[in-house]
């Protein structure tokens, strides 16, 4: 064998072990980026969840015919008691971890407008159709929209996001 020839065949060995390295490494890299993007998609889904959610637990306690004292208490045990174990407090804390900050600070007016609905339900009566309700109302669901928004840009791909 020539000297020229085992030149040729480690060279060729460098290449191949490289190229196998470096495919390796692209390829571990998209499957940690699928992996974080499906948690930060099921803990989006879940937060955004868990908002309506406890809107709608609200609102029932809250436009229900019952004392005073039995809607404060009703109106605080929706918010604070979700049956499916992922009250928007937990979620907002779980989001704080997973999401890049712009997503959380996002975040932050919709669960913050929520509890502004929280107290005005349980401070007193009211119908569902008051103008004291819609102005709460309408900036939480705003919100929403917003922090919808900004959790789908976030999930999309790098190449196809618009800033």
């Amino acid at each position: 064998m020539e000297l020229g020839t085992l030149a040729v065949a480690a060279i060729g060995a460098v290449f191949g072990v490289g190229t196998t390295l470096v495919t390796d490494l692209v390829r571990s890299r998209r499957e940690q980026d699928r992996y974080w993007n499906e948690t930060k998609r099921v803990v989006y889904t879940r937060f955004l969840a868990s908002l309506a959610q406890t809107h709608s637990r609200m609102i029932v306690a809250a436009f229900r015919e019952q004392p005073d004292d039995v809607r404060r208490h009703g109106v605080h045990d929706a918010f604070h008691n979700d049956p499916q174990h992922s009250d928007a407090k937990a979620l907002l804390r779980e989001l704080a971890i997973v999401s890049p900050d712009h997503v959380y600070q996002a975040a932050l007016p919709a669960y913050r407008q929520l509890r502004m609905i929280r107290e005005l339900l349980a401070a007193r009566s009211l119908r569902p159709e008051s103008a004291e309700y819609e102005e709460v109302r309408q900036p939480f669901f705003q919100g929403m929209d917003t922090l919808q928004k900004v959790m789908r840009d976030d999930l999309q791909p790098k190449t196809s996001r618009r800033f």
